[in-house]
């Protein structure tokens, strides 16, 4: 017997309205931090990247952004440009170019990093337990959701 899918009992109307307001708020979430940090979207993006996946090859930071590489190229140039990152052939294939964070760019991707956490934790403090645990189970399993 096959299972309902709960979502079949949620108006579609009501669905999208959520989505879009998710969106919405991850959009200006993000705009303030551009804003307050003087990077734009994607710089922010990459060093939180370089920050897990530090020494990374130019093809892995394209494929992650899921930009060509030769747009790979002009935002690692903006970043390095502030001295936040470096790049460097691979010693054992120099075609391969890998670019790691400098210590000025794991400075700024932590003070991001910890700007966004406070921000959150403060606001979870309105939300009783369960809703928090809902919260961060929606976040763990996020990309899963959206299949991305």
């Amino acid at each position: 017997m096959k299972q309902e899918n709960p979502l079949s009992r949620i108006p579609r109307d009501d669905l999208d309205e959520a989505l879009f307001n998710s969106l919405r708020s991850v959009h200006k979430f993000e705009l303030a931090k551009v804003a307050k940090f003087g990077l734009n979207y994607e710089a922010i993006f990459l060093l939180q990247f370089l920050r897990r996946h530090s020494p990374a090859k130019m093809s892995e930071i394209a494929e992650e952004m899921n930009i060509p590489i030769s747009t790979a190229t002009r935002v690692v140039d903006r970043v390095e440009t502030r001295g936040l990152i470096s790049r460097k052939k691979d010693r054992k294939d120099k075609r391969i170019i890998l670019v790691s964070l400098k210590p000025k760019g794991e400075k700024i991707v932590r003070e991001v990093e910890n700007h966004t956490f406070e921000i959150i934790l403060k606001n979870l403090a309105e939300f009783n337990e369960d809703k928090i645990k809902s919260f961060i189970e929606t976040a763990i399993y996020m990309e899963k959701i959206l299949r991305v």
